[in-house]
């Protein structure tokens, strides 16, 4: 962070624009998504992605600077630490005419975990791209937004599903299915939700490659457990919007034993889900890519302190509440 010293030094610098996301968790349809089969987000309010513009001294440039990752990336710069960030910020120059780079400091901040499994590469890049509509008085459409953050998130992880840019763009349960896009749904339930984090980090591009690896050696399992696992999806969309919560735990579980199958839980996932069955909750199962990251636990609203307290005892660095709708 030391290369934004000299600019601000002794001088006040203006704040141009300001803008957030949230991250997100999937509820069902990890790993089936990419092939073809739904799967039902919702954002998390409670974590959010920060983006602030400010202007930088003639002749400066374009900063970029995550606080989280600790990096520093200048646009135009050969070797660039952030490249997604910049590919979404040269979109939106692009659509405003910019030939040359603005002068602009950005900051990145926020509380959504990196590698954590909930949608952090997708909120900063649309956190970045909503400042930088702002501070170019642009007035983008979402499905803009949204197709710029989905350009992001393939340079990011290569083959993304597109369910993490459009939960974290709309900022409403979604379900979504590649061919046919993302839709807003309503829930008619009011389920209570536990987030728990494991602290293990993981590459989703690396989760979704070892998936896409596995299959390519065993075509025939793998293909009827994605099959499976794209029904339950669909059968959980529908008792979500049925109000059906005793048949959602069902489905639930069912979803985190198909996860199991395809080779994308973790000892430190394993774990969480033990302790929140053991400790009495209704369905517990991996949130998001796997290989870590976080675990989702259906429960009782009255009993989530509990079980959030349950959980850090066996390992869980974070919780956080999720209501629906």
């Amino acid at each position: 962070m030391a290369a934004l010293d000299s600019n601000r030094a002794g001088a006040v610098v203006p704040l141009l624009s300001h803008a957030s996301a949230p991250g997100k968790a999937i509820l069902s349809g990890e790993h089936s998504v990419v092939y073809g089969y739904g799967a039902l987000a919702v954002p998390v309010a409670q974590r959010r992605l920060h983006a602030y513009i400010h202007a930088a001294s003639p002749g400066y440039g374009t900063v970029i600077a995550s606080e989280q990752l600790q990096v520093v990336s200048r646009l135009d710069r050969a070797a660039d630490p952030l490249p997604a960030l910049t590919r979404a910020l040269q979109s939106v120059l692009d659509l405003a005419g910019h030939v040359r780079s603005p002068d602009w400091m950005i900051y990145l901040r926020g509380n959504i975990p990196v590698a954590g499994g909930m949608g952090s590469s997708a909120a900063a890049a649309c956190a970045l791209v909503r400042a930088a509509d702002a501070a170019l008085s642009l007035s983008m459409s979402q499905d803009e937004v949204n197709r710029i953050v989905l350009d992001s998130e393939v340079v990011q992880h290569g083959n993304p599903s597109g369910v993490d840019n459009a939960v974290v763009v709309w900022e409403q349960p979604v379900w979504f299915e590649r061919a046919a896009g993302p839709s807003r749904i309503r829930t008619g339930t009011e389920a209570a939700f536990l987030l728990a984090d494991t602290g293990v980090r993981s590459s989703t591009g690396e989760a979704v490659a070892g998936v896409a690896g596995r299959r390519c050696a065993n075509v025939r399992d793998y293909d009827r457990w994605l099959q499976a696992m794209g029904s339950v999806s669909l059968a959980v969309k529908d008792v979500l919007m049925e109000g059906r919560l005793d048949d959602l735990a069902v489905l639930l579980n069912r979803n985190q034993d198909y996860l199991r199958r395809i080779g994308v839980s973790h000892p430190a996932c394993e774990r969480l889900i033990e302790a929140a069955l053991a400790g009495g909750a209704s369905a517990a199962k991996v949130s998001g890519s796997g290989l870590g990251g976080l675990v989702l636990v259906l429960c009782e609203r009255a009993r989530r302190a509990e079980l959030a307290t349950l959980l850090k005892r066996a390992g869980a660095v974070d919780t956080v509440g999720l209501d629906l709708p």
